[in-house]
């Protein structure tokens, strides 16, 4: 999936009509040299010289704080160790770390309803494909689109280029100012654009790669779904969750994520294929008019 996914990033690059063709060689060098570590890590780190006991959970809390200063200074004057990783098997999470030009996604988060082994392509690429897709466009989102194919904070777009970007994002800051989830408090299209850059760019990736993994091979719907349906089902799914209004309140104004609805109608009502895959029209909720969708990758 990965290989499909990056491939499918690859292709987007090339055919990309508002990038030159100096910035679009050195994109897809970045997305060609991406590191990717999947499920937990080849070399487990060593935890023998951690003193823990059931006398002190204080005394623990404090012998694991003095361990890990420790490990920590120790790697200082040595080289980087790019194997390393920074977050246990055992969190449900993934991410993009710009220095190191990674992304990873562990063990934790490899089940439902992220991904699931016995399911078809459209629910997989909906899921964990959308959430690849989203890792992999944070190498290219406001920020990590600064950092250069080995991890260095250097500028290698042309101006026009990044011009150009900047006018494209605008498009999807305004669109998500406008959205409400509690109350009056709006979300921040500012705070929250690196996350909707990767959401929207993750799902146009993810199912490009769904069509490789297709490959026309006729896939019959299933549950009454077309496979473009259950691509889109399967993303929303993913987005499930209960939340109090005073969480969600705080949320909106400290989180550099959306909320989780919006994390699904925002990028969705940009995707051509989403209009066509259930018949939006004009009059239903989520359209936006063609020429106020945003376009990035």
């Amino acid at each position: 999936m990965v290989n499909n996914l990056k491939a499918a990033f690859g292709e987007r690059i090339k055919n990309l009509d508002w990038m030159s063709p100096e910035t679009k060689e050195k994109a897809l060098a970045k997305l060609g040299t991406f590191s990717v570590k999947i499920g937990y890590p080849d070399k487990w780190q060593d935890f023998s010289g951690l003193e823990i006991s059931r006398d002190s959970y204080v005394r623990n809390v404090l012998n694991a704080d003095r361990f890990k200063f420790a490990r920590d200074m120790a790697k200082v004057g040595k080289p980087v160790d790019r194997t390393e990783w920074f977050i246990p098997p055992q969190m449900v999470n993934a991410f993009y770390n710009p220095p190191l030009n990674e992304i990873v996604f562990p063990a934790a988060i490899l089940q439902p309803p992220f991904f699931n082994f016995k399911a078809d392509d459209a629910i997989n690429y909906g899921g964990i494909g959308m959430v690849i897709g989203h890792e992999m466009t944070h190498g290219f989102d406001d920020s990590g689109r600064q950092y250069d194919k080995d991890g260095n904070l250097q500028d290698w777009w042309t101006k026009a280029d990044e011009e150009e970007f900047n006018k494209r994002t605008e498009a999807l800051v305004k669109q998500f100012n406008q959205f409400v989830p509690v109350d009056t408090f709006h979300v921040n299209g500012k705070l929250t654009l690196g996350e909707n850059i990767a959401d929207l760019g993750g799902m146009l990736i993810a199912y490009d790669a769904l069509q490789k993994a297709i490959d026309g091979k006729k896939v019959k719907p299933i549950d009454g779904f077309t496979p473009q349906q259950r691509f889109f089902l399967s993303q929303a799914q993913v987005w499930h969750e209960n939340t109090r209004d005073e969480y969600a309140k705080l949320l909106v104004k400290t989180d550099p994520h959306s909320p989780s609805k919006f994390r699904v109608n925002g990028p969705v009502s940009n995707i051509n294929v989403f209009y066509a895959a259930f018949d939006i029209q004009p009059t239903d909720s989520l359209f936006v008019a063609p020429e106020n969708r945003a376009h990035i990758w």
